[in-house]
């Protein structure tokens, strides 16, 4: 599972134990994901469950720098750009 970045999390109200995300890719397709609240000592992260599967069926690999939009208002997670890790 992928943690959701910080400012995210902050910016887009989380705080329940679960919650719904959608994440667009750059094709334009929608998929639901889960956000599940996780303890990290005294602080909380949220995982995105289904991360590995968007990476696989997106062809991105680790170390690709993805680039997003995120619409709070409807908990949108949108796949903008990706620079791609060049094998050296």
């Amino acid at each position: 599972m992928q943690r959701m970045p910080a400012d995210v999390v902050r910016i887009g109200g989380f705080k329940n134990k679960v919650h719904e995300l959608k994440v667009k890719n750059m094709n334009g397709k929608t998929i639901n994901m889960n956000l599940r609240r996780q303890k990290n000592g005294d602080a909380v992260r949220y995982a995105i469950e289904g991360w590995p599967m968007f990476m696989k069926e997106n062809g991105l690999r680790l170390g690709d720098k993805m680039h997003f939009k995120f619409v709070s208002s409807g908990n949108l997670l949108i796949l903008s750009d990706v620079d791609e890790v060049t094998a050296g």
